[in-house]
């Protein structure tokens, strides 16, 4: 954890495209053993599953080695529909609250954030991607110093 940490803070595109890439790889490898196992297997049996997984597996997987930067951005934007989804839905639960009498202001910070959190993304997905390697970076660096420092020192309260 404290070298993902390490290299998505201070190397987060080439840590990005490196994980990017390592997936591609692992889905390629993942559709070479299903078409072997498609053309090896003495079975009779129903193959449409196994040949799906081949089939999808590879498309996927060279997919993602030809574009990495397409990937990326893809997820990222999947990440800005996620923050806008739950930005709406936390305005509207706030909005909907305040006719009843509650005020909530913290639900209404919450939902200007992670609206401006989704536009910023889709906005600039490269870039934004390269933002959240590295706050995640940052997460899994103090992360994995803390569980390090608590499990060297026998203390597992």
């Amino acid at each position: 954890m404290i070298v993902l940490g390490a290299a998505l803070l201070f190397l987060p595109k080439f840590t990005l495209m490196s994980v990017t890439r390592l997936v591609a790889a692992l889905l390629i490898a993942k559709g070479l053993i299903a078409g072997i196992t498609l053309f090896t297997s003495l079975q009779n049996h129903d193959k449409t599953s196994v040949t799906f997984e081949f089939l999808i597996d590879l498309g996927i997987g060279f997919l993602i080695l030809l574009n990495p930067g397409g990937t990326i951005s893809f997820f990222v934007i999947i990440m800005a529909i996620w923050a806008l989804l739950g930005g709406l839905l936390m305005a509207f639960s706030f909005n909907n609250l305040r006719r009843l009498g509650v005020t909530s202001w913290g639900l209404f910070l919450n939902s200007i954030v992670a609206l401006s959190f989704g536009l910023v993304l889709i906005i600039e997905p490269l870039r934004g991607g390269l933002a959240l390697a590295t706050i995640i970076g940052a997460f899994a660096l103090v992360y994995g110093v803390i569980n390090f420092l608590t499990n060297a020192t026998g203390n597992y309260h």
